[in-house]
Order: structure tokens, then sequence, then C-alpha cells
């Protein structure tokens, strides 16, 4: 279809969604404080610089400095909620869902940081007190400097503490429309927490299968073993619930090498990703397969595949999240059951109004910015 076509396609059918949907989701296990971050390139006084703008920029003069030292003034532009469970329940609030928000969030007392989502989810349960990134931004990507240590902490015996044990996480799960379990690359224990909710939780709950979605978080750093059995885990939740399982294009191309398959880049981009997420849904035996890009996304379930243009902005204000943006959209707009060509659009469009402008759109502003597209 048509980009304008689809654009005003899911716009119309988002608008058709009435005010009453408000579907519960849960959203873990994750927890960070986010510093935006420029790296100067030239400073002309304390209150004037240029800051780099490319990775490579960065990257050959560290590679120059190489036998010899450096040093790299960073400037914070923005400290902002971090992680990729807080972003992605912030999102989902923001488009009317009820969250119940769990990760690493503050030991105690919620860290103010987190302040818009505790504002806004319908609960907030804290494993422990967060991890840190700093976000170093530029025009072609982000470097994620990341202090993760506080995810050791997410572990099933935490989960059963802090959730009112194995009652208390079937009433959770009970009532969710959607369940979200995201950043598995650094929270290794993940796969534990997946098997043991597939053996002793999952079971016999509930007669309906919600929606459970899957981010990865750049597996990259974790063994092929490691990659292999988090996905297989995969089949033991497809057997009590439907899960999405999102990727970007590295990810993706991760993942397939995996199970001895490739990214077939011969395709384009839209042909590559189509391609992998058809795969992948077949190789894991889920429900569905969602890829995001930065220009574009794909998605495939069990009936067909389909892949569409995004909102692409060169000169975004903000870059850091705009993956959980779009995961937060799609898992929203197949919450209300629309067409997942409309759900993949509504997805990049929640991402474009966010790189934008720096904040969470409503579904409102969602509507309006697919029609400003048409």
């Amino acid at each position: 279809m048509d980009h304008g076509k689809l654009c005003a396609a899911a716009a119309d059918a988002l608008a058709a969604a009435p005010a009453s949907f408000q579907p519960d989701v849960v959203v873990g296990f994750d927890g960070f404080t986010d510093r935006i971050v420029d790296v100067v390139a030239t400073r002309a006084s304390t209150t004037s610089f240029t800051p780099m703008r490319t990775i490579r920029e960065l990257g050959d003069k560290i590679v120059a400095a190489a036998g010899k030292s450096s040093n790299y003034e960073l400037v914070v532009k923005q400290t902002k909620i971090g992680g990729n469970g807080p972003i992605m329940a912030n999102a989902l609030c923001a488009s009317g869902c009820r969250v119940t928000a769990i990760g690493v969030l503050g030991e105690g007392a919620i860290e103010p940081v987190f302040k818009p989502l505790t504002e806004r989810a319908a609960r907030i349960i804290s494993l422990g007190a967060p991890c840190n990134t700093d976000a170093l931004e530029f025009h072609d990507g982000k470097i994620m400097l990341v202090k993760p240590a506080a995810l050791d902490l997410v572990t099933w015996p935490r989960l059963l503490e802090r959730c009112g044990g194995i009652d208390g996480l079937k009433a959770l799960l009970r009532g969710a429309a959607g369940i979200a379990t995201v950043n598995w690359t650094m929270t290794l224990g993940m796969t534990e927490i997946w098997r043991r909710l597939a053996a002793e939780v999952l079971p016999g709950l509930r007669q309906d299968r919600p929606l459970w979605f899957v981010d990865l978080a750049d597996p990259n750093k974790r063994t092929i073993d490691d990659v292999r059995a988090g996905m297989e885990t995969l089949t033991l939740l497809q057997k009590h619930v439907d899960v999405v399982l999102g990727v970007n294009e590295a990810e993706a191309a991760q993942v397939l090498g995996a199970f001895g398959e490739r990214w077939e880049s011969a395709l384009g981009e839209l042909g590559a990703a189509q391609k992998a997420c058809t795969v992948l849904r077949q190789r894991l035996g889920i429900a569905w397969v969602i890829c995001h890009m930065v220009k574009s996304a794909a998605v495939a379930g069990a009936d067909s595949a389909v892949a569409a243009e995004g909102f692409f902005e060169p000169n975004p204000t903000i870059t850091t999240g705009a993956g959980d943006h779009f995961n937060a959209g799609f898992l929203m707009a197949r919450l209300a059951r629309l067409d997942p060509a409309h759900c993949i659009q509504i997805g990049a469009a929640t991402s474009g109004h966010y790189v934008r402008t720096g904040q969470s759109p409503t579904r409102t502003q969602l509507v309006e910015f697919l029609r400003r597209h048409t």
C-alpha cells in the first residue's frame, strides 16, 4: 500500500478505538538512569561548543590515541528515565494503557528520575536500585556506556519476594492483556524467569492468550549458546501466550546467525526485514516477529508478513528510547486488534513523534502525526 494511504488507514483505525480501551499491561524488569550526552569536538567558550557529529569522528580519535592517551569532554544534555522497561512502560501509559511496571527502580523509595512513570502507572514494583547509562548521541547512531550491575538483582527469587510469591504473580498476570519482558541481554536471570513462569505460573492460569512481548536489546555480547537457549525458551511461553519478539536489524541478524540463517541484504531493507521476520517466526514457533529499523519496519504472523516505510528524522531531538517507543506503539495497537500493517505503522509513528519531540505521544497525538503524513 502507498505510504500515505497506509498512514491514513492506520490513523482511522486507531481513532476508532473507543476511549474505554485501556488494556492492562505488565512490563519488566530493568531500570536505568539515562544521561544523554554530547561529546565535544571543539569548545569556543564556557557556554559554546561544537559536538562530534558522527561515531566515526569519535572512533578515529580513539584509534589515533592508541599507544598514547587522550581525553574527551562529555556534556550532559538531559538526565531522564532509562531502561527498556521503564521507557516502554512510560510510552504505554501515554497511549492509554494501565501499566504495572516492575524493575530496578529504587531501593526504599522510587528514584526521582522515574517520576514521569510513577505518576502515570497503575502500580510500581521495585526489585532494587537502578542501573546507570551514559548515552553518547551522534547523528549516525549512539554509543551506550552501561553500568548494569543492579540487574544481577533481577532473579526468580527476588521476583517472587517483591511480587507476593507465586500467588502474587498469578494475580498480576491473570488480568493482563499484555506482558512485556525486555532487555534480555543484560538481564542474565531472564531465561530462568521465563522458564519458571512457563512451568509454575502460566499453566492453567487463564483461558485466553495474552500477548507476551520480548525485546532482546543487542544480544551480541551474549554467547550463541545463550541466544539459542533464550530463544528456545520462548517456545515454552508460546504454549500459554502469544509471544511477540521485537528486534532491530542487528538483533535480527544475530538471532538468525545463531540458528544458521542470515540477513538477506540482497533483498533490500524492506525485503530483508520481511524475510527475517518470517524465518525467525517459523524457526522459533512463536506468534509474531517484528523488525524495526531507522527508516522502515516489518512484521510476520501466522497468516502473512508485511513491511512498510516509517518516519525517518535526519535531525532527531533524541534517539535513546526510539526502539522502545516503537515496541510500545506496536503492542498497544495489537492489543486493540488492529491490522498488523497498521500496528507497525503506529509503532513507527510512536517512535517518530518521540524522536522529534522527546515526548511519549498520546493516542490523539499519534492520530494527528499519522494524518500529517498522508
